[in-house]
């Protein structure tokens, strides 16, 4: 039985195909009265290209939208959200959006379930990332249904690994570290994250290092928290980060980490300057893998155990007294050193 006119068509394609048939729809006329057909899509048998042709006949939409890539709808999400959200919110989605680099060139009406489900699959990232790259998909895809891009939502069917109640913290690897370096001078605070992995401190250590604790030319500082080994202890300072903690010394009031004169909280920095510098270079780490890191490199580099043990704070018994001599301190720093 044919179509009515204007009801539009299906076709099938010549050659070997998985896509076998086409549906398409006269949009308008040529100079010489000829028909100018807009292509609806491509379907893998005929009853599923007049379902298509169906639907759309039952709720026409802008033919010209459907080829919409994911590419083109996060730019649309970008100019819809990003103004209504924080800078660090802005770094968590343009970082998921990194992730599914792989399907930028599709056409939302094309992307299906199983497109994202693989890719986060095949991940080798954290639950946090995951369920990031999850909620972005979602957003996007409620603002193509909203914009006649697509009719259906597939983001929600993604299914993700049960969250495990803790992740281990893991270090950085070599090449991250090299990531870090090489762009700590374009990034604000990201000069945090690298003071924190040579120096073993806990964020809230370094957070709450005072400014008169800090003593550039023996190259220590004077600080820790925690456990009766961890506080005020003696923690040298690696001549690769002598220069970041100087110009946060010249710059500093009361604390060597401040912003506008003031203390940074912990919540603070990982919600804020964590997100801004590490989550945006495309790094899925924790503020205290800094820590792990620090303990990694000691122990590749050879350094004492002892040593490794005071500057981080670890409980031993060969330091009784809590009191350091000169002897110790050039130990320390000496230990330090042995860090690339």
């Amino acid at each position: 039985m044919r179509n009515p006119n204007g009801y539009g068509s299906v076709y099938k394609l010549s050659g070997k195909r998985r896509l076998q048939y086409g549906v398409k729809k006269v949009v308008g006329w040529n100079d010489k009265g000829h028909p100018v057909y807009a292509v609806l899509g491509y379907y893998k048998d005929r009853k599923e290209a007049l379902k298509a042709l169906g639907v759309y006949n039952e709720n026409p939409y802008d033919i010209e939208a459907t080829n919409t890539t994911l590419e083109e709808m996060f730019e649309i999400f970008k100019k819809r959200r990003f103004d209504k959200i924080s800078k660090s919110g802005q770094n968590i989605y343009q970082a998921a959006y990194k992730h599914l680099n792989p399907l930028w060139g599709y056409k939302m009406k094309d992307l299906k379930t199983y497109h994202f489900q693989n890719l986060i699959d095949n991940l080798d990232r954290k639950y946090q990332t995951k369920d990031h790259i999850r909620t972005l998909a979602n957003q996007i895809f409620d603002i193509a249904i909203e914009l006649d891009v697509c009719n259906k939502n597939y983001a929600k069917f993604i299914v993700l690994e049960t969250k495990e109640k803790s992740e281990k913290h893991k270090s950085f690897t070599n090449e991250e570290i090299k990531l870090i370096v090489d762009n700590v001078d374009n990034i604000p605070n990201l000069d945090i994250a690298l003071i924190l992995i040579y120096t073993g401190m806990r964020p809230n250590e370094l957070l709450k290092m005072k400014k008169e604790d800090v003593h550039l030319k023996e190259r220590y500082m004077i600080g820790g928290s925690k456990t009766k080994a961890g506080k005020n202890r003696i923690i040298p300072i690696h001549k690769k980060i002598l220069l970041l903690v100087a110009k946060r010394y010249e710059t500093s009031e009361t604390f060597l980490i401040e912003n506008e004169g003031k203390s940074i909280t912990v919540q603070g920095y990982r919600k804020e300057q964590w997100h801004n510098t590490v989550i945006a270079l495309g790094l899925d780490s924790f503020p205290y893998d800094c820590r792990h890191t620090f303990a990694s490199l000691m122990n590749t580099a050879g350094a004492n155990r002892l040593a490794t043990k005071l500057i981080m704070g670890h409980s031993t018994q060969d330091l009784t007294d809590g009191t350091y001599t000169h002897k110790q301190l050039d130990e320390l720093v000496t230990n330090i050193d042995l860090l690339d």
